[in-house]
């Protein structure tokens, strides 16, 4: 059995995180990007829109681009991603996407109050 895990008194001098601190801390995602994610794509990184099927969104001939986490269309992932836009790293996928909802809505809560009326951003 190991020993006992002894914590020095410095331990003290640590700021104790808020709940909201705790989403956001270190590159985390805070309650409405998680959102619009989720309803994109379940959280995949490598979700792709029926673009597969040629399907986009049902209609005949429709091939969406739409890819990723947030589904965020080719030639926006271009825009925002660069020569990385094909990337499944689900870290360069959010900032392109923030960058994106940012230069569009001006913060994620705006972006998911424009997707709950219209149910795409």
């Amino acid at each position: 059995m190991a020993p006992a895990l002894q914590l020095s008194s410095s331990m003290s001098d640590f700021k104790q995180l808020t709940t909201d601190e705790l989403a956001t801390t270190h590159g985390g995602m805070g309650a409405a990007a998680h959102w619009i994610m989720m309803h994109e794509s379940n959280g995949s990184a490598t979700a792709g829109h029926l673009h597969k099927q040629g399907r986009g969104d049902g209609t005949r001939g429709n091939h969406s681009s739409a890819f990723g986490a947030f589904q965020m269309l080719e030639a926006t992932r271009k825009h925002y991603m660069g020569h990385d836009y094909q990337s499944t790293d689900i870290n360069k996928q959010y900032a392109a996407a923030t960058h994106y909802v940012h230069d569009r809505y001006g913060s994620w809560e705006g972006a998911q109050r424009f997707w709950r009326s219209h149910h795409w951003y």
